[in-house]
């Protein structure tokens, strides 16, 4: 309990004036001069007209304490006082016209009372500042007149207690925003001397003062808004909030283990990211937060410093094979725990050995793979198969008219000559040429010839190579024959008839490619401008709208990258020109071979210098980059975990181990995990990767990543731990999959409830008005991330071309996450306004921040746009560009070089942005009036154009189906339970009137959803031959094999009699095509029946249940008023919630009656 300072009325007080200043910033309110003596009233001074008041006392605060807005600021250092010391005469004065007297009261919890901001002596009401209603369940609202108002006694202090201002003083007032003062009885209305009285609006105007001030004061909580702000959990209303870009860039949420030392240990985000940063406990706190959970892993990326330790015996947890790492338990000096399966283990005898010193260590963690989450191994000769073999490139280039046309060819060699040496590989690398049209062309590069030759293959349908010396030709024997080569190749195709090649045989080409690369594996590198129309794996014009088309047209190219895969050879396909190419079918060969697809649309290497320059960037990362061959992955996470989804270009072979015939310094990867154990006895749950591939000159190589994070179980922090970057780009790759197997309105659908589900959770966590749309900071970029995504090629509404969609898909699918974020939501900045710092903040994507004033420099990833408004300053386009007038701007893909500051700073800052990227991106620049100024604004996503919706009303949208959750909160529960209850008479609760004839419609729809969505765990044969849907026969029956001597009956145990059953059934449907194709139709349907009810039923019957129809209501005698209804709606009006009661005669006969109906 706090106690009141005493207080002392002082008439005749020599004056005194705190020091002040005209800033609002330590701001100290003066004290008044003294004036004569007043009549009293009660002891007190009492208002006689044209005479002020005097004698109400102001408490200082000693220090004088900053004001900033009217409320005592913490400055740094100084701790804020509280109010304990009883006033004295010396810091009391009299005080003028407050319009009644009361006596001041302590601020609660020991603070002091907060200093608003002076107001006007006149029109007080109309200087007020405005706000909108509080959030605080206690604001008073339509409060009566100070002379009809009843001031009780407040039983629990607010959260922040400010009192009003008049004349710029404190105005204590009973009863007001909680405050109560000693002298109730004689304060309950002003004193009115005879002959004075109040303007007849004086109580209005007293009144929507107070309610003004009552509505700002509830709103500032130091715990809902200074505490949230500190710990950065403020909410943040997307609906009033225009600027929720930081400038800086988006910043992760920290990572904080129980040990701090571990933080800097933990992997980079740059390669391994989780949705979350904070793991649930268990799968129930994870669907309150619906948040996906999942890692994004770059795991090839290119690393400046990266150890690599060799040695002969790597250390390895003996029960699960995880590799040893900072975040194990070490023991003693001769056992660790293992932190995936939390086993004991021991350490080998030489692993305290350090080979750099060549010492003994005393402590095991000083080694170097529990000092680094990122290390890679030289691998001994127990993780060979084979001796390593030599990298071998395979090139496959297509000479039909169309491509020699379009220039590629010349570009092609003259790239392929300059970065010749930088091509990873040492001295056996291998290297072969094919070109094809309507037939194909070896190139025989003869150790001993002088010149190479070309050896023609006709006969496309029957592939076979020739017996000839050359075909793979040696970098140190044939180099300087491979260089004659390139040299004369676009030449030696031109005379070749240029105008007779008019077909594309295609697959005849890589099945000759692949018979060259089968002894050793490789890389298949195929560059094709036309749609291969002869041979194998021909294929037809498609229409070009990309609506029910997306599949593939034939599974000949799938099937040839699974046969390539088992052979560690890899097909990456540049698509180059704007014909109709099918990428949603010969993609196949590069997405299951863990390859990479390129596309440069309308190339011309003449004509089109913005994608020549593309083209000619892409293909020097991609001849000089690093190369893994015949690599594998395998992730491993904690005990409670499992992985349920693999996005990427790969081939699955089981639940956590995937086959990468190449991987390459390009190419990211994302995985879903599930929640299947509870978590709770832990403090933190780790992933691992791990990389095993042999590097471009034969050394056999583990490259591991390990990331350790915190578990925790409150939804709160779930939230306050998602990394929203993170999660866009998972679900993008989700949508990807949703696109393919239903439709592109499906993806699109799931992209609004991906939005709306976690801000209905976080709300449910606020005490917040309806009127708003919160968002953590963590998640305030969700929406506008997500609406961009809807914007792109990938998802939009309006149909592009078949190939743009596709190799969008497949974009979306491999980029690593900093790339896919440039390439979903780019950069924009205003580079006039440069500086030598070099650092401008981030705009939003939104015309309202491009002005023609201004220069803009718009970063998409692969492409940097600089547009030039019309009327930028001349001194600055002198500078940079050499021209007077903005106007005078032509289109250039490369800035000029003037010795100013201006071009100095642009240049320096486009040369910031080009090393963030691993390969350089095309620049251009053109006017705001020139026709190249589509690229730049089709990319302000948050404006509304013909595809989309503007940024404002996509919250509009998310407000609209946030508030309709809200609504059927009560159907989905009643929905619920119907589904768990038997069918028959059932009550429910409900809490709100409804139209009888509603209830028909919604009842046969939750039946209908009890029927079909209620699932069961039935067998499935792909886990239990432990295999993907993607696996092709000879791998389940060798997975067949491998369990067969496991669980045959023939070891005496029964049970292991019916696992054999079980295995043997699932390999008799799985290697059988037909009734594989049966089952995955089965499988993929999500109907509540077993595989084996379902097979044996009527052939006629569908996935739908099926009965003949006839002339009868879905519900008979539904009609209110008639006897036996089905349904009956009782509404109890008494005051006690309504009850809805609904109940059946025959169960049985309403079932009957739900399956009459036809699909």
């Amino acid at each position: 309990m706090f106690r009141p300072p005493n207080v002392q009325l002082l008439q005749n007080s020599p004056a005194q004036r705190l020091p002040s200043t005209p800033s609002s910033i330590n701001q100290q309110v003066p004290l008044r001069s003294p004036l004569p003596s007043l009549p009293t009233y009660n002891g007190l001074p009492t208002r006689q007209q044209g005479l002020p008041i005097q004698g109400m006392l102001q408490p200082t605060l000693t220090p004088p304490v900053p004001i900033y807005n009217g409320l005592p600021s913490r400055s740094p250092g100084i701790p804020t006082q509280r109010l304990t010391q009883p006033l004295s005469s010396s810091v009391a004065t009299p005080l003028v016209n407050p319009p009644s007297i009361k006596q001041a009261q302590p601020s609660f919890a020991g603070r002091p009372f907060p200093i608003p901001p002076r107001f006007p002596n006149n029109n007080l009401v109309q200087n007020a500042p405005s706000a909108p209603p509080s959030r605080q369940p206690g604001a008073l609202s339509n409060q009566p007149s100070l002379s009809q108002r009843q001031f009780p006694v407040p039983q629990q202090p607010p959260s922040i207690s400010k009192p009003p201002v008049m004349n710029g003083v404190i105005d204590m007032q009973p009863g007001v925003n909680g405050f109560q003062g000693p002298m109730q009885a004689n304060m309950m209305r002003p004193i009115q001397p005879s002959g004075q009285q109040h303007p007849q609006n004086y109580a209005s105007m007293q009144q929507t003062y107070q309610n003004s001030l009552n509505a700002q004061f509830n709103q500032m909580s130091v715990t809902q808004s200074g505490f949230n702000r500190i710990w950065g959990t403020e909410a943040i209303d997307l609906l009033t909030t225009r600027d929720v870009l930081p400038p800086e860039g988006v910043t992760l949420p920290a990572i904080n283990l129980q040990k701090e030392h571990l933080n800097q240990l933990n992997c980079s985000s740059d390669i391994m990211r989780c949705t979350l940063r904070k793991i649930p406990e268990t799968q129930s706190i994870l669907e309150k937060a619906r948040l996906p959970l999942g890692i994004l892993i770059h795991p090839f990326k290119d690393l400046q410093q990266l150890p690599v330790v060799t040695t002969t015996n790597i250390t390895r947890c003996k029960y699960c094979r995880t590799y040893i790492n900072p975040f194990v338990y070490f023991i003693d000096q001769r056992r660790w725990k293992c932190n995936i399966c939390f086993k004991a283990n021991e350490f080998p005898e030489d692993f305290l050995y350090d080979p750099g010193t060549k010492q003994y260590l005393s402590d095991p963690s000083r080694r170097p793979e529990a000092q680094n989450s990122t290390i890679e191994y030289i691998a001994p000769c127990d993780y060979m198969t084979r001796a390593p073999p030599p990298a071998t490139y395979v090139f496959v280039l297509e000479t039909s008219r169309a491509s020699i046309c379009s220039g590629y060819l010349k570009v092609f060699s003259k790239i392929l000559l300059e970065e010749f040496d930088r091509i990873p590989g040492d001295a056996r690398a291998q290297f072969a040429f094919l070109t094809f049209s309507s037939s194909i062309d070896f190139v025989v590069l003869d150790e001993g010839a002088t010149k190479p030759k070309l050896i023609p293959l006709s006969d496309i349908d029957e592939i076979f190579i020739p017996k000839a010396e050359g075909l793979l030709a040696k970098r140190s024997n044939c180099e300087d024959l491979i260089r004659k080569f390139l040299e004369v190749l676009p030449d030696l195709m031109n005379v070749e008839g240029m105008y007779e090649n008019t077909g594309s045989c295609l697959g005849s080409a890589l099945q000759a490619a692949s018979k060259l690369a089968w002894p050793t594996g490789g890389r298949i590198s195929v560059f094709l401008n036309s749609l291969p129309t002869i041979g194998p794996g021909a294929l037809k014009e498609r229409p070009r709208t990309s609506s029910g088309l997306l599949l593939p047209a034939t599974d000949f190219y799938k099937n040839m990258a699974l046969d390539n895969t088992g052979q560690q050879i890899a097909t990456d396909l540049f698509f180059i020109g704007h014909e109709f190419q099918d990428i949603a079918t010969v993609g196949c060969v590069a997405k299951f071979s863990s390859g990479s697809i390129y596309k440069f649309p309308n190339f011309c290497a003449d004509k089109n210098e913005l994608e020549l320059r593309r083209f000619e960037s892409t293909l020097r990362r991609y001849l000089t980059r690093k190369i893994g061959f015949e690599a594998v992955m395998r992730i491993r996470c904690t005990s409670g975990l499992s992985i349920h989804t693999f996005h990427g270009n790969m081939f699955v072979r089981s639940t956590d181990l995937i086959q990468l015939a190449n991987v390459n310094p390009d190419a990211g990867f994302g995985l879903q995990f599930s929640i299947t154990d509870s978590m709770a006895e832990r403090n933190n749950v780790c992933f691992q990767a791990a990389v095993l591939y042999t590097s471009s000159k034969g050394e056999r190589r583990i490259r591991v990543h390990t990331l350790s994070l915190p578990l925790t179980p409150q939804v709160s922090d779930v939230i306050s731990s998602a990394d929203q970057q993170c999660i866009v780009g998972l679900l993008a790759k989700i949508a990807v999959d949703r696109s393919m197997a239903t439709s592109i309105s499906d993806a699109r659908e799931a992209f609004l409830n991906a939005a709306v589900d976690p801000l209905s959770a976080y709300k449910a966590l606020q005490n917040v008005r309806s009127g708003q749309l919160l968002a953590p900071p963590t998640l305030s970029l969700l929406p506008v991330y997500i609406l961009a995504l809807l914007k792109t090629v990938a998802f939009c509404d309006q149909a592009p071309g078949l190939d743009e969609r596709v190799f969008d898909w497949s974009e979306m699918k491999t980029l690593p996450l900093p790339e896919l974020i440039q390439h979903i939501y780019p950069d924009l900045y205003a580079v006039h306004t440069l500086d030598e710092e070099i650092d401008p903040p981030r705009l939003q994507l939104s015309s309202e921040k491009v002005d023609t004033t201004g220069i803009y420099l718009m970063d998409a990833g692969s492409y940097i746009f600089i547009l030039v408004g019309r009327t930028s300053p001349p001194q600055y386009c002198r500078a940079v560009f050499g021209v007077d007038d903005p106007r005078q701007v032509e289109t250039m893909y490369e800035l000029p070089t003037f010795d100013t500051t201006e071009s100095d700073n642009l240049r320096k800052f486009i040369d910031l942005l080009q090393n963030e990227k691993s390969y350089p991106a095309a620049v251009q620049v053109f006017r705001d009036e020139a026709p190249e100024k589509t690229s730049f604004f089709n990319r302000l996503v948050e404006d509304k154009t013909k595809i989309g919706v503007s940024y404002f009303e996509f919250l509009q949208q998310l407000k609209t189906k946030l508030q309709r959750g809200r609504k059927s909160t009560f159907f989905c529960s009643l929905c619920r339970t119907f589904k768990e209850s038997a069918v028959g008479s059932l009550t429910f609760e409900a809490g709100g009137k409804f139209e009888n004839g509603k209830y028909a419609i919604f009842l046969n729809k939750c039946l209908m959803e009890a029927l079909l969505e209620k699932k069961t765990n039935f067998v499935d044969y792909y886990k239990v031959l432990n295999c993907s849907p993607h696996s092709t026969t000879d791998q389940i029956l060798a997975e067949y094999r491998a369990l067969a001597k496991l669980k045959h009956p023939d070891k005496g145990n029964s049970a292991q009699s019916e696992d054999f059953q079980l295995l043997l059934e699932a390999k008799e449907t799985l290697t059988n095509p037909e009734e594989k194709a049966r089952y995955d139709r089965w499988r993929s349907s999500g109907l509540n029946v077993d595989y084996r009810t379902w097979k044996n039923m009527n052939k006629g019957a569908c996935f739908h249940w099926r009965m003949p129809m006839d002339q009868k209501n879905m519900l008979p005698n539904a009609n209110p008023g008639k006897e036996n209804e089905h349904v009956e709606i009782q509404n109890r009006m008494n005051g006690n919630p309504e009850h809805v009661r609904i109940f059946t005669e025959d169960p049985a006969l309403v079932l009957k009656q739900f399956r009459r109906y036809e699909i």
